[in-house]
């Protein structure tokens, strides 16, 4: 434990009676009585006419000194059930508890007003994930999930049940600054009433801010309890008459709701915070920018043996390369530097500890020799497995690849943001909420690096960095910092592209497709995963960044074998089980009759951008029908699933509008007509439609015996306000009517 917690620690010394504290669940307001609903919201599926969360953190006493505090949870719902889709939702209920003591109670309330308790000792545990709306605020500390069925539930029904629990927080183990709540006031239903409260034992204070209208905390004197041993000072806020929130698509929760970010922290003697502060208070301050700095500097400083060693080999290559004259630009040394650290982290993984060129260096070439032929009379041993998916830890990251750019006289910073999903930096309240990658200046522009995986490209955009702000935290100089923002990428920078060739069979029932799919940037997220389950990956990057082991003495009669290549005993199962994943994948969008063939073209793992790239030979059914002596051909249905906007989203739009990236989407489509047939409705085909946030456009030709159509859609933005939604209805819907499309072949 550092030294600077365990101080704070001893100095808490406290010895109170704790007669006089409050308990939770002890006061149940009057709104919990009501029974009928406002008639603007009689057509809704469901009211929550009620809804409380009560904490409670209070010391407990052992001995001289005071190492843990108890957090009390109490939650209260009170809903109104008003249709059978409602039914339906509420014939489960969950709840979830936190420490080891949690139970439910739960009652439903008829409408001739008799009342009946649900046994909840069938309760039994969930695995899964449960409902958002039966999530409590503080989902975290130790907790379980629980589920029963709830019978015979009818229209008109009110469902009215509590839930406690408690946990014992020890501040020798997890610090005096309790766990971050984070939580949006928006619910699915209306909601007549809501209140959070939170109750805390002298000695502590409350950092809370409100967001998007959430309503300010409140101190009530009046549930307080001021003695002369011991104090407890109860804040609160309420909510009231809110309506439900749309679950809309591209939204972030907390940008868009009335949110609330709130901790209780415990004082100290020596915290500089803490002075001159007696009872419990709020505090609406800010991030500290040196004290982040004191938290995150260290993240790329923090030197192992294992950094140690990938830095070691990682410098010793890069170094002879640029001596060699291969690498022109500093721009060509930090890619470079990414992608042979990259291949570094693969082989220990891989290779395992001693079948590494790393490991070669780091344990010395006899006691190599000797743990393979130990490994080969060990026929018992078993194979082990290993993950297809892997990704280094941020901190070795971070370190290991400063080091080595300063090595060849690189500087690289850290950049510290709050996430795109939480809000700005002048939004961050916790020092948890932040995240890092390292930031490094190229001739033209500064590179953002995220902790690698497997198939990242150098420079690879990530959806949750765009348009985030935070500081730059140097290294050549103490207490460096500066404010920046990642750049958002542009539509150039994510792409998808899909190419496809069709024939008719000669019975006209099926058609052949052939199709080479090309991603770039973060489109090609989901995808290169499976393209590359293979491997064959492993085999170029430890041949491309093979460093060739340094010479034994002359008198040294060592034989060490020595390969630059990836063995996988595996392989011809792994390449059977990419192509099935493909053809799953295939089958969410067409009626496939047979999946014939999976190419890889490109990996798409190297380069500044790096396409990935694979072909497809598969045959289609249902898309081609007959209509006499004609065919009618789904052609729309070959550029994949379009958005299809509802009523309620074309009507109106609550939130603003947070777009994962920008991007572009093509596809070309190459009909070889079969002989004997014509093409009615390509100027139907044909359609362009462009504004700020994006575009759609379509076109159709004839070429000989071939139709040939294109499609392009733009998503100009990773963010727009709400007041710019018709922007996105306008090629939306022109896109979707595209996907319905259809051609018809008539017999000449």
């Amino acid at each position: 434990m550092p030294r600077f917690v365990l101080v704070l620690f001893l100095t808490l010394s406290f010895s109170f009676v704790f007669s006089q504290a409050p308990q939770v669940g002890t006061t149940i307001e009057k709104e919990f009585e009501s029974t009928t609903v406002p008639d603007k919201w009689k057509n809704e599926s469901a009211v929550i006419i009620g809804q409380k969360t009560e904490y409670l953190f209070s010391r407990v006493v052992s001995g001289k000194n005071v190492y843990v505090v108890r957090i009390q949870e109490y939650m209260h719902k009170r809903i109104k059930l008003q249709d059978k889709n409602s039914l339906e939702k509420f014939s489960t209920f969950y709840y979830v508890t936190m420490g080891k003591d949690g139970n439910a109670d739960y009652k439903i309330i008829k409408a001739n007003g008799k009342e009946s308790k649900v046994n909840m000792s069938t309760a039994i545990e969930e695995d899964q994930d449960v409902p958002a709306m039966y999530k409590p605020i503080l989902f975290k500390m130790n907790f379980k999930k629980m589920k029963i069925a709830i019978p015979d539930l009818e229209v008109g029904d009110i469902v009215d049940y509590t839930i406690k629990s408690s946990y014992d927080w020890d501040m020798k183990q997890e610090g005096i600054e309790f766990t971050p709540f984070i939580f949006s006031l928006a619910n699915n239903y209306p909601t007549m009433f809501q209140q959070y409260r939170f109750t805390m034992a002298d000695g502590m204070k409350v950092r809370y801010r409100a967001f998007n209208g959430a309503p300010n905390i409140k101190y009530d004197p009046k549930a307080s309890v001021l003695g002369d041993k011991n104090s407890y000072l109860s804040y609160y806020f309420l909510d009231k008459d809110r309506e439900k929130s749309n679950e809309e698509r591209w939204s972030f929760e907390y940008r868009n709701t009335p949110t609330v970010k709130f901790r209780v922290v415990l004082l100290a003697d020596n915290d500089e915070e803490s002075k001159g502060l007696g009872q419990a208070t709020i505090d609406r301050s800010a991030l500290d920018m040196d004290r982040v700095y004191a938290r995150f500097m260290p993240a790329a400083g923090y030197m192992t043996t294992t950094v140690t060693s990938l830095v070691g080999y990682t410098t010793e290559y890069m170094l002879k390369k640029k001596n060699e004259g291969v690498l022109k630009t500093d721009d060509d040394i930090i890619r470079e530097t990414y992608y042979c650290l990259r291949k570094v982290f693969l082989e220990m993984y891989y290779k395992g500890p001693v079948h590494s060129d790393l490991e070669k260096y780091m344990t010395g070439k006899k006691l190599y020799k000797k743990v393979l032929a130990a490994e080969k009379k060990d026929v018992t041993s078993k194979k082990e497995e290993k993950e297809d998916e892997i990704r280094i830890n941020g901190v070795t990251f971070a370190t290991a690849l400063r080091v080595a750019l300063a090595a060849m006289g690189i500087p690289a910073e850290l950049f510290v943001y709050e996430p795109r999903n939480l809000g700005n930096w002048r939004d961050a309240l916790f020092m948890e909420e932040l995240d890092y990658v390292l930031r490094v200046k190229g001739k033209k522009k500064y590179y953002y690096l995220e902790a690698f995986n497997n198939f990242d490209a150098f420079a690879t955009p990530f959806a949750y960095l765009e348009g985030v702000e935070g500081y730059a935290i140097g290294y050549q100089e103490k207490n460096q910092y500066l404010r920046a923002t990642i750049p958002s990428s542009t539509v150039n920078e994510n792409m998808e592209r899909q190419q496809y060739v069709l024939d008719f069979a000669t019975g006209m029932d099926l058609i052949k497709a052939e199709r080479t799919s090309s991603y770039l940037g973060a489109s090609k997220k989901g995808r290169i995963e499976q393209a590359n389950l293979d491997r064959s990956y492993l085999n170029y990057d430890f041949d491309k960044y093979y460093n060739e082991p340094k010479k034994t003495k002359k008198n040294e009669n060592v034989v060490v074998e020595s390969s630059n290549k990836y063995d996988d005993p595996d392989k011809e199962e792994r390449i059977r089980d990419r192509k099935e994943l493909f053809e799953k994948d295939l089958k969410e969008n067409f009626d496939i009759d047979k999946y014939q063939e999976f190419e890889l073209l490109k990996d798409g793992r190297f380069g500044d951008t790096a396409w990935l790239q694979y072909n497809e030979k598969f045959t289609l059914k249902k898309l081609i029908s007959k209509a006499g002596r004609n065919y009618i051909v789904e052609i729309g249905k070959m550029i994949g699933d379009q958005i299809k906007l509802d009523s309620n989203e074309i009507k109106t739009r609550q939130t603003d509008i947070w777009i994962p990236f920008a991007r572009t989407i093509e596809n070309s489509i190459t009909v070889n007509i079969p002989t004997g047939y014509s093409v009615d409705g390509v100027q139907d085909l044909v359609s362009t439609v462009e504004n700020e946030s994006g575009s759609f456009s379509s076109t159709a030709k004839l070429d000989g015996d071939k139709l040939i159509i294109t499609t392009r859609k733009l998503y100009k933005k990773s963010f727009d306000k709400k007041e710019a939604w018709g922007n996105y209805i306008a090629f939306l819907e022109p896109a979707y009517k595209f996907s319905q499309a259809k051609i018809v072949l008539k017999k000449k």
